[in-house]
């Protein structure tokens, strides 16, 4: 399919595509939308972000609103507010020429009251994130009994957050008799049970990993010290004066220091994430969106839903642990027909998740060469000379005060003035690039040191009220303490997964600093419980003195979860 005109679809909906500049579907549109229109069929779509996926289902969605109707006609859930307000913006758009077709966005963290007398004002499409739409449902606010159509969209992303329940009791609130939309970058095994429990009989697409990559983005990374991943960025953005960029960090604590360190290098920056009201992060969008702020720092939560077809970079401060994640991010640049780039900080240990990533997205990497402070002078230099030279005089009070300035700056020389320019005009920058360290690149240390250094460690074993029964495994206990806890990554020991029970060795120095990254932490709806393990009771345990009892021995922990944990045995490995 070539042209959006070959498509099934209304006149309406055809003339809102045409302004607003779509000519040829993407891999997704093209598979998606006749599945949709041409059939009452459910559909599993598995596709990555920035794909094109919400035209996919939202041009079917507005075009099969009957307005004679007066009714709730679908419902999309998404993740995330930023999601859902993107999705009823770009419906609205589909729907701009179809009279009567009112999309509403519900949501938490804004009024109920609002969004009720939008419903009850005509809606024909509402867009939610799980809790607030069941909420209302319960409430008898959002009635759901004449729906038509169900989308799920970034099923995966909703079910990592903890919504299984909310998506359960939503889906048992609609009618059998409908057609559901499941769309998904990957499917877990939660994914695949909802399409059993709700769904009849799906078709499933699939857009696989060499259609869904962007080849329009370049993708490279650049090896340093771990200690040097700020020094780098700065850069990086110093080199690039025309950089709009979203970069990405693990944690909300990295995310603020980076934010404050580039506004105090004299950078337009900000910072997105969950810890922020939802009136601070609509302020920052609503700044990023017009150019006001050109570099935005963010967890990949918080940044759920960003669609801006300008940005030239994306920048991964930390590579996250999972591929798909990557493509997830990276998949934000590079829209719309225009180059990006997609640039990767890492270390000399963290290679090995360059290689998965190209395996997995079947993409390749380029290894860029650490750019000197020496450099990033020269360009600001050049660029300064030019701003001189094409500056224009336009403020008439300053044009008559020419005469006195230049009789003060007469006394100086020639080469004497120039020099005094300079050093006044970029006084500023030389303090914040000149007083960073050199960037050193980072090295694999030789497996030999790897082995004594790790000999030389004394470890503290802590305890996790989470285990195989909570769908843990070895390599998803790692990526969660490295997501978790800030700072240089944790020398690990044994990690011992029972049913219910993790225990983890961790350095002795740093298992203080590990207990208090984790506390209150919440990993995949489980309250994770860290706590240093003393034999018994885990040290810490708000539950007061326990009977010590000899190591080596049954052990019972209690904490973190309802009720007592009993490890019965020892088992190694």
């Amino acid at each position: 399919m070539e042209n959006f005109s070959e498509l099934n679809l209304r006149e309406e909906v055809k003339r809102a595509v045409a302004q607003l500049g779509f000519e040829t579907p993407t891999p997704v549109q093209a598979q998606t939308i006749p599945a949709i229109l041409d059939s009452d069929r459910d559909l599993i779509a598995l596709a990555r972000t920035g794909t094109g996926k919400t035209a996919g289902f939202g041009l079917p969605v507005v075009d099969g609103i009957d307005t004679d109707v007066d009714a709730v006609q679908a419902l999309i859930l998404c993740p995330t507010r930023e999601l859902c307000l993107q999705i009823a913006r770009d419906l609205t758009e589909f729907a701009r020429f179809r009279d009567g077709v009112n999309v509403v966005a519900v949501y938490g963290g804004a009024s109920a009251g609002d969004q009720i007398r939008a419903i009850r004002g005509g809606a024909k499409i509402v867009v939610g994130t799980p809790g607030r739409t069941l909420d209302l449902i319960n409430r008898k606010k959002l009635v759901v009994d004449q729906l038509k159509r169900v989308v799920l969209d970034e099923a995966d992303e909703m079910l990592n957050m903890g919504f299984q329940e909310e998506l359960n009791g939503i889906l048992d609130a609609t009618p059998k008799e409908k057609q559901t939309l499941l769309f998904s970058a990957t499917m877990p095994k939660e994914a695949r049970k909802i399409s059993t429990d709700y769904m009849n009989d799906p078709q499933e697409i699939s857009v696989d990993h060499t259609e869904a990559g962007n080849s329009n983005i370049t993708h490279i990374y650049y090896k340093v010290k771990g200690s040097h991943r700020f020094s780098l960025l700065k850069l990086l953005v110093e080199l690039d004066p025309d950089m709009y960029a979203v970069i990405f960090c693990r944690t909300r604590r990295e995310v603020d220091g980076v934010a404050e360190d580039l506004r105090f290098a004299g950078h337009a920056a900000d910072a997105l994430h969950g810890d922020m009201s939802q009136a601070q992060r609509d302020d920052v969008m609503k700044r990023f969106r017009k150019g006001r702020i050109k570099l935005l720092v963010a967890t990949d939560v918080a940044a759920r839903g960003l669609d801006v077809s300008d940005l030239t970079h994306v920048i991964n401060y930390n590579l996250p642990d999972a591929p798909e994640v990557y493509v997830h991010r990276s998949g934000r640049t590079g829209r719309a027909g225009k180059e990006g780039t997609a640039v990767s900080i890492v270390t000399g240990r963290e290679l090995r998740k360059i290689r998965d990533i190209e395996r997995y997205g079947k993409l390749e990497f380029s290894e860029a060469p650490i750019p000197s402070q020496e450099e990033v002078y020269k360009q600001r230099a050049l660029r300064f000379v030019d701003s001189v030279k094409t500056a224009e005089m336009t403020d008439k009070k300053l044009m008559a005060q020419l005469p006195e300035i230049v009789s003060g700056l007469s006394e100086l020389e020639r080469d004497d003035l120039i020099q005094q320019f300079v050093a006044f005009s970029l006084a500023d920058f030389s303090k914040q690039v000149g007083s960073s360290k050199p960037v050193e690149a980072g090295k694999d240390k030789p497996e030999k040191e790897k082995r004594e250094r790790r000999g030389n460690v004394s470890y503290t074993r802590l305890c996790m009220s989470a285990g195989r029964r909570q769908g843990y495994t070895v390599p998803q206990v790692i990526g969660m303490l490295n997501k978790n806890v800030p700072g240089r990554k944790i020398d690990l020991g044994k990690i011992d997964l029972q049913n219910n029970l993790t225990f983890i060795d961790v350095d002795s120095t740093e298992a203080g600093r590990v207990v208090a990254s984790m506390s209150g932490v919440q990993d995949r709806g489980n309250d994770v419980a860290l706590r240093i393990y003393d034999g018994g009771a885990p040290v810490g345990n708000d539950d007061g003195p326990r009977e010590k009892r000899p190591r080596n021995k049954y052990k019972t922990f209690s904490g973190g979860n309802p009720g007592n944990f009993k490890k019965k045995k020892h088992r190694k490995g």
